[in-house]
């Protein structure tokens, strides 16, 4: 697929529609995404051990997505978050680091670079993780302004602001970072509040290894975990506060989300009622809590139960700010508006989701076309066993995938294979490529693809 103009779209974009970049009158979009937090690590999705009264507050006031999809790891749903496609149709499936010398191709048109053409000023604090060379910075990429993590192979990782390097840290996850970065995101929203902004917080909380702030250690019933936990809740608490104060939460679409599911045996996080969790394709994986809240727009208390995903979020921006997705390549997210504004639609946004080569949801109906094996280590939870490629499961009466169906529903089967087949040729033919730097390797995407389906 030729995608050598496909920077010119934006412009035509403005050009054909001279009228978006006149935004005075639009939301403000904040994004928060945690980095490996389960589906049961908040209170309003059944915690009984962790507190999060911010984060349940959100969600009293806006809409839960019980059916939110994601990649199993970090990097892949950060692509896709960026560019509206699944993370093997933008070439990379795996977790980017520096050694790579791979990351977002420049290509690509990306969520902010979007929104830029309808007058939206774009930030993104904490962490990126697609691409940590000078080619991949976030501000090459459509964001006007960047306070968070990269590394350098020589001086290590450090906090940038914008391209310049002004802190070399030790970890990434060191709750002591926590103010510089929220103090840096509550900046952005003062600096903008005049104007529509696109706020893209993304922490590095829950990941491993856990070192709460001082002043939440000791502080929760979950020990280290529950403590960062809190950490994080009192930073979506005071993103809430800041909006409320300059007056402009009631104009101001708010996501909250995690990037993948939990790292299973440590005594740490929870997929609560799903199976497994990061690095499997199990549902305690790619399955993670969504809430978003826009008052006058999303009713309160309200919840969606269709398939939706990380992919969506692009699509639905892009349909929220009055610009026209990318049309020179095939974006697989929808645009779920119609779901935020409550409206009655004829059939599901997404009748499935896929992992291509790997499993498939249809429905209720998920098939593993390849076997999986459970995530992380045996812990806490045991020896958590793999499950076969051909295993159907009743997510509607079984969530926690624990009784395959196959043999009792073999046309649903052979149902699903046929879609799976269909959407991994598709996607071959319309694929498109990571950004590598000089003497970086190919990822091996479509190979992975190809020896995953053979069964």
């Amino acid at each position: 697929m030729n995608i050598g103009i496909s920077k010119h779209v934006i412009c035509s974009v403005v050009l054909a529609f001279p009228g978006l970049v006149e935004a005075a009158d639009k939301p403000n979009i904040v994004v928060f995404l945690t980095d490996d937090q389960g589906y049961g690590d908040l209170g309003c999705y059944g915690s009984d051990s962790l507190e999060t009264p911010n984060i349940d507050r959100l969600c009293r006031q806006g809409m839960m997505f019980t059916d939110f999809y994601v990649h199993q790891r970090c990097s892949p749903t950060r692509l896709a978050f960026m560019t509206g496609s699944h993370a093997h149709r933008a070439g990379c499936t795996k977790v980017i680091y520096n050694r790579d010398r791979i990351g977002i191709h420049s290509d690509e048109v990306t969520t902010p670079e979007l929104l830029k053409t309808a007058g939206y000023t774009t930030g993104i604090v904490g962490k990126w993780h697609l691409g940590e060379w000078d080619a991949f910075n976030p501000t090459r990429h459509g964001f006007d302004f960047f306070h968070g993590f990269m590394i350098d192979l020589d001086q290590g990782t450090g906090i940038y602001r914008n391209l310049e390097r002004i802190e070399s840290i030790k970890r990434k996850t060191d709750g002591q970072h926590s103010p510089k970065l929220l103090d840096a995101a509550v900046g952005f929203i003062k600096q903008n509040k005049e104007h529509p902004f696109f706020l893209y917080c993304a922490s590095p909380l829950p990941h491993t290894p856990w070192i709460p702030n001082e002043r939440f250690r000791g502080t929760s019933r979950r020990g280290t975990y529950g403590d960062v936990i809190r950490e994080i809740d009192w930073q979506v608490g005071e993103l809430m506060k800041v909006l409320d104060e300059q007056g402009i939460a009631e104009n101001t679409l708010f996501i909250f989300a995690s990037d993948n599911g939990p790292v299973l045996g440590i005594d740490g996080g929870d997929a609560g009622p799903l199976r497994d969790g990061k690095w499997t394709d199990f549902e305690g994986g790619i399955r993670v809590p969504c809430i978003m809240r826009w008052p006058g727009t999303i009713a309160p208390g309200s919840t969606n139960r269709q398939i939706t995903g990380i992919i969506d979020l692009l699509p639905t921006f892009c349909a929220i700010a009055g610009v026209a997705a990318p049309g020179d390549r095939v974006i697989d997210g929808r645009n779920i508006l119609p779901y935020l504004r409550g409206e009655q639609v004829e059939k599901p946004i997404h009748e499935s989701f896929i992992v291509p080569g790997s499993v498939i949801r249809h429905g209720k109906w998920k098939l593993l076309v390849r076997e999986l094996k459970p995530g992380g280590k045996s812990g806490r939870e045991g020896k958590r066993p793999s499950a076969p490629a051909g295993s159907l499961f009743n997510l509607q009466d079984d969530p926690g995938e624990t009784r395959d169906v196959s043999a009792d529903h073999p046309e649903i089967v052979a149902d699903l294979r046929r879609r799976m087949d269909a959407a991994v040729r598709e996607l071959e033919a319309n694929s498109r490529p990571i950004g590598r730097l000089p003497g970086a390797p190919v990822p091996e995407t479509k190979n992975n693809v190809k020896k995953r389906i053979k069964h």
